[in-house]
């Protein structure tokens, strides 16, 4: 029951945000949108083309773009929290909650990523075939929630690193943007070496199976697959909350809890 009323109320905390700035939450949602279709527009060396048809011949990238703003809610919130909380002078508060601060991350980035989940739903949808359009959307909603498990996980070690090192924001977004090379290339575009460090990384998994989901592939042939994703996001998220858990117990034993 904890569980539930904080999860509802982080995500009432969002909803009020947006409300409240309105002009600002229908551009987040225009710059997603125009982003998805622009990108592998310019790709293909014509924007009009990539509206006509760019876009329609590569759905999978187009939605995998979308995708990116997701894996960005796990992988730098961590960080984000860790800097407004201390800024505020009430981090060390939440540390000694019931819950616990990770808790209390992981409900933050569960409502992140399910207010953003309708605007990949929409671009989804929009691509999907007439008669799959549900099956697919529930697949994609599975794939969405597991791969950003994973992807809280790394920015958990990330955030340890805030906890320890102070003022390292620049290290999720460096790593945000190897995120963006993923989602372009399909997995036989991609040098070995770079294949083969991406495949421990959720957000791959993540974008790859949501290709084989548009494409209508049978279940049977990506069960795998998924579990395989379920597994590598676990392990991440509980190798980055230990990670954060000793930040934690270093910063506080060496009086850096809430200092930014």
């Amino acid at each position: 029951m904890m569980g539930t009323a904080i999860l509802w109320a982080e995500l009432r905390r969002g909803l009020k945000n947006h409300l409240a700035y309105p002009i600002q939450a229908a551009c987040e949602i225009i710059t997603v949108i125009f982003i998805a279709v622009a990108v592998p527009a310019l790709r293909e060396g014509s924007f009009l083309r990539g509206i006509s048809g760019a876009a329609l011949e590569h759905p999978e990238k187009t939605v995998a773009l979308v995708m990116v703003f997701v894996a960005l809610i796990g992988l730098q919130i961590v960080h984000r929290v860790v800097g407004e909380e201390s800024d505020l002078g009430t981090l060390e508060q939440l540390c000694l909650t019931p819950v616990g601060l990770p808790a209390l991350i992981m409900f933050r980035c569960a409502a992140d990523t399910i207010r953003m989940l309708p605007v990949v739903l929409m671009v989804v949808g929009f691509f999907s075939p007439s008669g799959q359009v549900v099956q697919i959307l529930a697949i994609v909603c599975v794939i969405i929630l597991l791969m950003n498990i994973g992807m809280l996980g790394i920015g958990f070690i990330l955030g340890s690193l805030t906890l320890v090192a102070k003022r390292t924001g620049f290290i999720p977004n460096v790593v945000s943007l190897t995120l963006l090379p993923l989602a372009m290339s399909s997995s036989n575009e991609l040098p070995a070496i770079i294949e083969s460090a991406g495949s421990v990384v959720p957000f791959t998994q993540g974008i790859r199976l949501m290709e084989r989901a548009l494409k209508s592939f049978p279940v049977s042939s990506w069960v795998s697959d998924l579990m395989r994703l379920c597994i590598l996001s676990a392990l991440w998220l509980v190798i980055g909350i230990k990670c954060f858990v000793r930040a934690e117990r270093f910063a506080r034993e060496r009086g850096l809890l809430g200092k930014y």
